[in-house]
């Protein structure tokens, strides 16, 4: 596992008050060490949000200069390549509006300012709307206008559309480069059917979206109770296999500690997600991960709704596993297990979750959807989707071997904190 102190020092960096007396413990580029570590900061999407917090705070200087350039290096690619995500995202906005669809851009860029407070210092991975169900087929016609295209269009969940393979992807692949083949996915709702968790999202947030613009770019986007209700669900839902990318964590808190007096919008929040005690956990658990891993305020009206919610199961895990869980390497730590009937009540349905997790479906271990066009690319994508699932096997399979003692270690983490009650 990567260096667990180093994480934990960037990790204080970026809390609300930072703290960088840690960052001696940052290891050594020149050495393995390093390089994973670095490529943790990749693949979590903290290190521009690291590195722009110490240029913020006039701390550059408690890195090496091998560390400062490295990150410095990383903004320099990572500017371009927003610059281009956003002509990209006007090309398909323009395309939209010709076969007169009504589309919201959600996620991505579209964040900027309340949850990270410089775009630049953003990674985006793909593009993501949110269209009417009546609106998929012409929707579907624009972005094949555009060059991409999907093996299945879904009129009533999410269509992944790609652009033709130009590379087939490694994990040395430079993330913050110009993308080599682009995708969007096109959502009908904040919430994609789940067999395990029926969550009540709202059906209406197109209607309440609002013309917005970043850095020069015009497009309708959510309104802010809406963006908020949407990464929380986002970041639980990734959760849920195993794996969340803390930088969307981390936007959480921006936006909690940007607005935490905002009582108006943490009303407006509240409304939108609704009085489910389902909604209410999943606002604990990604708002108590936030608060641990970050020190960042819950906003009072939120701490208050959530509080029947809070369990002291899943307060017990927040602290003795939430942070070891987050910060684990991706493809992420089976922990989150043991929260398991705190979100899925019906004995039934957590064996099919839990089946689900233990013996994963290839889908849930495959690259993700990659379009190759030529023969030789093909068997060179299969090859690559091979040492994919092996990497993805190796580390799954360690993970169910340490269960038992996880599990025993939850046990002993439950029965002291019932007994400090």
């Amino acid at each position: 596992m990567t260096d667990v102190r180093a994480k934990r020092a960037v990790l204080a960096a970026l809390r609300c008050k930072p703290d960088f007396s840690s960052l001696v413990a940052l290891p050594k580029l020149d050495r393995r060490q390093g390089r994973d570590f670095l490529q943790w900061l990749d693949r979590s999407g903290l290190a521009l949000m690291f590195w722009e917090r110490l240029q913020r705070q006039n701390a550059t200087s408690r890195l090496t200069e091998e560390w400062r350039r490295a990150l410095r290096e990383r903004l320099a690619r990572n500017i371009e390549r927003t610059k281009d995500i956003l002509q990209e995202a006007q090309r398909i906005n323009s395309a939209f509006g010709s076969f007169g669809v009504v589309a919201a851009a959600i996620k991505g860029f579209t964040l900027s300012p309340d949850f990270c407070g410089d775009l630049y210092a953003r990674h985006q991975v793909d593009f993501d709307f949110l269209t009417a169900p009546q609106s998929v087929r012409a929707a579907a016609e624009a972005l094949r206008c555009c060059g991409y295209s999907t093996g299945h269009l879904n009129e009533s969940g999410e269509t992944c559309f790609l652009t033709p393979l130009k590379h087939i992807p490694s994990i040395h692949d430079d993330v913050y480069a110009l993308q080599r083949q682009r995708q969007v996915d096109l959502h009908i709702s904040p919430w994609e059917p789940c067999p395990w968790l029926p969550v009540e999202a709202p059906q209406d947030c197109l209607e309440h979206a609002q013309p917005q613009n970043t850095d020069g770019v015009n497009y309708l986007g959510l309104t802010l109770e809406d963006k908020f209700l949407l990464q929380v669900l986002h970041a639980f839902r990734h959760s849920l296999r195993s794996w969340v990318r803390l930088s969307w964590i981390r936007e959480i808190a921006h936006c909690s500690e940007k607005h935490v007096e905002n009582t108006a919008l943490w009303n407006s929040v509240m409304e939108r997600a609704g009085s489910a005690r389902l909604t209410k956990s999943i606002f604990a658990f990604v708002l108590g991960l936030a608060e641990r891993l970050f020190h960042s305020p819950i906003p009072p009206p939120l701490r208050r709704w959530t509080a029947e919610a809070m369990t002291p199961s899943l307060c017990t895990w927040l602290d003795h596993f939430g942070v070891d869980w987050a910060i684990s390497d991706w493809p992420g730590s089976l922990n989150n297990l043991f929260l398991t009937a705190e979100f899925i009540p019906d004995p039934n349905l957590r064996k099919q979750y839990w089946r689900s997790r233990l013996f994963p479906r290839k889908a849930q271990t495959s690259l993700g959807p990659v379009a190759a066009t030529r023969p030789d690319k093909f068997l060179r994508l299969l090859a690559a989707r091979m040492r994919y699932v092996a990497r993805r096997a190796a580390v799954h399979l360690k993970g169910i071997a340490a269960l038992p003692r996880q599990q025993l270690r939850w046990r002993r983490a439950l029965g002291s904190s019932r007994g400090s009650i």
